[in-house]
């Protein structure tokens, strides 16, 4: 028996026709904030998946559960743009790569924590963020304030990889994974292999390296960022 596609049609039509409304009036959802409209579309994206899990299955849907948690966490570092821009113009960096890493660390969670107790927005863990608000002239950070003050661990974050890339020669791809498996480990892997080429072809032949896949992920996503410009700093008019 065929399931009936019509269920989720009837949803999607009911978000265009709740959202466009039968006319201006007042509370109508077209008069709404775009924060709650963009919570209506959120929770009929959700039913509309739900259901069509249940009919379609999950190989046909996994494309689509995937591009809603993207849009999710990119809404949630688009929430600390002022932050992002701050800290990157401060360590030299460019936005949309503090962006992407934000983005690849905690999909843009401010209390997020890990199971190796790194924190926050920027996953740090608790002597890198001590060493860099010493370098910075802050006091010794406590994990509440890793884990509920964006600004400070975005700016922490962002320093910290701006001195991984200066000791990294400047090589994004390597710093990142310095950055997401420690540059002692990476050190290791590189000595064995005879360098980091070497090490990430015989990685890349393996066809397995969580860390490289790390890397691609921040880098695909800083594309991502630069496309929508949401990262670029505002023109300042000359009138």
């Amino acid at each position: 028996m065929k399931p009936k596609p019509s269920s989720i049609e009837q949803l999607l039509a009911l978000d265009q026709s709740s959202l466009q409304g039968a006319g201006p009036r007042r509370g109508s959802l077209s008069e709404a904030s775009p924060a709650r409209r963009a919570m209506v579309r959120l929770v009929v994206l959700f039913l509309a998946l739900v259901l069509g899990w249940y009919f379609v299955g999950e190989p046909m849907l996994s494309p689509l559960a995937e591009a809603a948690r993207r849009h999710t966490a990119e809404s949630r570092v688009k929430v600390h743009r002022e932050a992002i821009l701050t800290a990157a113009r401060e360590a030299d960096l460019e936005p949309e790569l503090v962006a992407a890493i934000v983005f690849a660390e905690s999909s843009g969670r401010v209390d997020a924590r890990s199971s190796a107790d790194a924190l926050g927005l920027m996953q740090l863990r608790m002597p890198t963020a001590g060493e860099q608000a010493g370098k910075l002239g802050l006091p010794a950070p406590t994990e509440t304030d890793l884990l509920t003050d964006p600004e400070l661990n975005i700016r922490l974050g962002a320093h910290y990889f701006r001195w991984v890339l200066d000791h990294e020669e400047g090589h994004v791809e390597r710093s990142l994974v310095a950055y997401n498996a420690g540059r002692t480990r990476l050190r290791k892997w590189t000595d064995e292999a005879g360098g980091y080429e070497e090490w990430r072809a015989e990685r890349l032949e393996a066809g397995k390296s969580s860390t490289l896949s790390y890397a691609k992920k921040v880098l695909d996503q800083r594309d991502r960022f630069r496309e929508s410009k949401l990262f670029q700093p505002a023109e300042i008019s000359g009138d």
